[in-house]
């Protein structure tokens, strides 16, 4: 056991957490511990207390019971100044660093050096410089924050975390918004971070390819209580999703169980659904040829009706740009849009939903949820006028068919308060729902997994799946995630550089590997 130089434990644990909202116990007497030099993973349903355990240790709120040690002292961490006074920094999934400020501003944000009363901005800089060099951040510390990328970010936010004496960090999925060798980066920073300079880590991630090569000890929260703990080479992925999800997930996700497989495990949830979808239809439903619009200068791709068309590529290549030009969100400017055999080229979303093409959007909370309505009314807004009789909302009917649209796609929660109050998982599935009601022939789902647990994640791929191959519709799905595209896609096309030749291939065809090197290859 690793000691302090009094001799007492070192380490961060946290005991019998217990946490309460408006009377409803959120943490169960959570306990964690986290060693000097330990990766430790946090995973469980959205929902799980992840979030809320993050905020007790950070001192972004307080808890109703248990303890708090650091280094064998008893720590009263009710604020997150005293977090970091303890030695615990947090990095949350939004960052916190100001974009219009410069690198070496950011990093001396207050805590700004002086001499005879002035500041020594010449001191600050030279500090700076020697913390980016210290993590091989190829970064200018004059420039803003805000003109370099999320990935770049991402780490100097970590590097500011440690520069203030951390000796515990505490990661809220940091991964979420890079891919490729962006996460690779990232990862090996944790371990470097543990490793060499002996930092204890709480990583929260969703991703158990990442979990499992960074962390050393896995503990997985279940409706608020810890259901495993224990080292990652004593415990099995199947292992950790089935106490997340139930064992027919974890088959599905992991490949185990017999013939179950992501694409068609368990019943799926849309069987029902689709009285709202127009009849099946054969034929090329969208062809696209030479298209240009702003971010896109060529691409051509053909969508095909009961099949998924998995669109990947990196950060930048394009991807949205193309379904924001579809959808009547950026305008074409060039080449060649067929639906249905006739010329398409939407000027507004309006246009492109009365075409029968409906977008759900990668950002959620910023342009998808009205976090303020319900949930039922969320999934209404877009077909309002299809309730309208003599002049008014015929509600009942309305609130009727949103309830049972959520209920089939397992909407959990109190869908009659704020969606905004549902899990993201949750949120997100509100988001599909109300895409359906629109009656859509062609769908197009930017990173519709985004920040959701493994559990949603196999529930939205069912889901997605069901609608191409059951109910007949195009679907279109972009994804940074190697693994998501090839085990929802039929069929995959790379974009690069706002370019894509048309050349579609078969998922079964490609791995996550082949894929990722395809993509990097092209970038």
């Amino acid at each position: 056991m690793t000691t302090t130089s009094t001799g007492t434990p070192a380490g961060l644990s946290v005991r019998g957490i217990i946490k309460r909202y408006s009377g409803v116990t959120v943490l169960h007497g959570v306990s964690v511990d986290v060693r000097p030099g330990d990766v430790v993973g946090l995973v469980g349903h959205n929902g799980a207390g992840k979030s809320t355990l993050l905020r007790t240790v950070s001192g972004a709120t307080t808890p109703d019971g248990g303890e708090i040690t650091v280094d064998g002292r008893p720590t009263a961490i009710d604020s997150p100044s005293a977090a970091i006074a303890a030695g615990i920094a947090t990095v949350y999934q939004e960052l916190a660093l100001l974009p219009n400020l410069t690198v070496a501003q950011n990093i001396y944000l207050g805590e700004e050096r002086a001499r005879a009363g002035i500041l020594d901005r010449e001191g600050m800089r030279a500090g700076a410089r020697r913390l980016v060099e210290s993590f091989g951040l190829a970064v200018d510390v004059d420039r803003k924050l805000g003109d370099y990328p999320v990935a770049t970010r991402q780490m100097l936010e970590i590097a500011v975390a440690t520069h203030r004496d951390a000796k515990y960090l505490l990661l809220d999925e940091p991964t979420t918004s890079l891919e490729g060798g962006q996460v690779e980066k990232l990862l090996e920073m944790v371990r470097s971070l543990a490793a060499d300079r002996g930092l204890g880590i709480l990583f929260v991630d969703h991703k158990l390819d990442e979990l499992y090569a960074v962390c050393n000890r896995v503990v997985a929260l279940v409706d608020g209580r810890v259901r495993i703990d224990g080292r990652v080479d004593e415990i099995s992925r199947h292992d950790v999703v089935a106490a997340i999800a139930g064992d027919e997930v974890a088959d599905a996700v992991t490949g185990s169980g017999g013939a179950a497989t992501p694409a068609h495990a368990g019943q799926a949830p849309t069987s029902d659904v689709r009285r709202w979808l127009p009849e099946k239809s054969g034929g090329r439903r969208l062809q696209i040829e030479g298209l240009q619009a702003p971010g896109v200068r060529n691409v051509s791709l053909t969508a095909e009706p009961g099949r998924v068309l998995g669109l990947y590529g990196l950060v930048g290549a394009g991807r949205t740009e193309v379904l924001r030009a579809l959808v009547g969100l950026a305008p074409i400017t060039g080449g060649t849009v067929l639906l249905d055999g006739e010329p398409y080229r939407p000027a507004t979303p309006a246009a492109a939903q009365r075409a029968g093409v409906v977008y759900v959007t990668e950002e959620r909370k910023s342009d998808g949820i009205v976090p303020g309505l319900n949930s039922p009314m969320n999934v209404v807004l877009p077909v309002l006028k299809r309730y309208r009789r003599a002049g008014f909302l015929d509600r009942s009917r309305m609130l009727t068919d949103a309830d049972e649209l959520l209920a089939q796609l397992r909407v959990r929660g109190n869908r009659n308060g704020p969606v905004v109050s549902l899990s993201g998982g949750n949120q997100q599935k509100v988001l599909l729902a109300r895409a359906i009601a629109q009656r859509p022939r062609v769908l197009l789902l930017d990173e519709p997994t985004k920040g959701v647990d493994l559990g949603v994640k196999a529930e939205i791929h069912r889901i997605v799946r069901s609608l191409a191959h059951d109910a007949g519709l195009t679907v279109v799905i972009v994804s940074s995630e190697e693994d998501e595209i090839c085990e929802v896609a039929d069929d995959i096309a790379v974009v690069a550089h706002g370019h894509s030749t048309g050349e579609l291939v078969p998922a079964e065809h490609r791995t996550p590997t082949a894929l990722r090197r395809e993509a990097w290859a092209a970038a």
